[in-house]
């Protein structure tokens, strides 16, 4: 055991990825023990029969509910080239993966997002659907909580599969150059500091906003990250300086790039 996180951290250093405070040693002990299969709860709905499968990390049960599945982003079917046929691809894995067997949700009972749909992870017998997309480089892990019990798992198969060159990994799109962003929406990029507004948010690459959960005295001048989650226009105020902003759920989903 011992030799096996020693290599798994040989490896992070290799790859030049230091990610902050405990998240590390959360990444590093997970891709150990969940290399092959997130844990399945304890708690878990009664079995629901798959309507139809919207896109990746969307589906309708047969009641009628609508599940937006918590712990990982696939790429919209609307969007074009790579993205496209990624987010085509994730839909065609979960539909096969799915095809006439129930499933259950957890955590149970779900939450609500504001747009109706139940949020939860969704689950075939001890097979989470995350596991199977993140693996396969069809969806980014990332960490909304508090449905979040699973994000130390899905970013160690992230990991995996980045590595592995999996999926859209192969084409070395991702992570997105800030500099070239120029839409809302899920994003996934890599940018320096090129200003501290405050104590909770940066400028990255004079193009994007960054606001942090909580206070991270850390963040320098030129020093480099990796962040992801729901990119929208700035505040008119900030238009010239950052038109965009990302808002982060959690400090998981900023990791620090040497």
């Amino acid at each position: 055991m011992t030799a096996l996180i020693s290599g798994l951290v040989d490896a992070l250093f290799r790859t030049k990825i230091s990610v902050k405070g405990t998240f590390l040693v959360t990444l590093a002990f997970s891709s150990v023990v969940f290399a092959e299969l997130c844990p399945t709860p304890k708690r878990l709905s009664p079995e629901f029969g798959i309507n139809r499968v919207i896109d990746g990390d969307t589906v309708l049960f047969d009641d009628g509910s609508r599940v937006r599945l918590t712990g990982f982003n696939s790429f919209e079917l609307k969007d074009s080239g790579w993205k496209g046929r990624s987010a085509r691809e994730a839909k065609r894995k979960v539909t096969e993966w799915l095809s006439r067997k129930k499933v259950r949700l957890t955590p149970w009972p779900a939450a609500m997002d504001r747009y109706g749909r139940l949020l939860g992870n969704l689950w075939l017998d001890n097979k989470y659907v995350g596991e199977l997309l993140v693996s396969e480089g069809l969806a980014l892990a990332v960490s909304v909580p508090p449905q979040n019990k699973l994000a130390s798992c899905l970013s160690s198969l992230e990991w995996v599969a980045r590595k592995a060159r999996k999926g859209f990994w192969s084409l070395g799109q991702l992570p997105e150059r800030i500099q070239a962003m120029d839409k809302n929406g899920f994003r996934f990029g890599v940018g320096s500091v090129t200003k501290i507004i405050d104590s909770k948010s940066f400028i990255l690459d004079s193009r994007l906003r960054v606001v942090l959960p909580q206070a991270d005295p850390n963040v320098r001048i030129g020093v480099r990250f990796e962040v992801r989650g729901w990119v929208s226009k700035s505040p008119q105020w900030l238009q010239n300086e950052a038109p965009w902003t990302l808002k982060l759920k959690d400090v998981a989903n900023k990791v620090r790039v040497f």
